[in-house]
């Protein structure tokens, strides 16, 4: 495989994760920091469980393609 593909499936890669992070994170600091007393722990459901592993299997793909990355260099 191409070096250049590889580094665009990476740039790729990157983005998703960003993305998909943002989308995971449960409030800003400030609102945490406040109602830290009423947080409790609940199960993923539906779309946000698919987010989820989503995200894990992009990072096995990010991590796989960075492996790639440093042996065709």
């Amino acid at each position: 495989m191409n070096a250049q593909v590889l580094k665009i499936i990476e740039i790729v890669f990157a983005i998703l994760l960003v993305i998909l992070i943002t989308f995971q994170t449960k409030g800003n600091a400030l609102s945490e920091s406040v109602s830290s007393a009423f947080s409790f722990n609940r199960t993923k459901r539906g779309f946000e469980k698919f987010i989820f592993y989503f995200t894990i299997f992009l990072i096995f793909g990010f991590s796989i393609n960075t492996i790639l990355l440093m042996f065709i260099k």
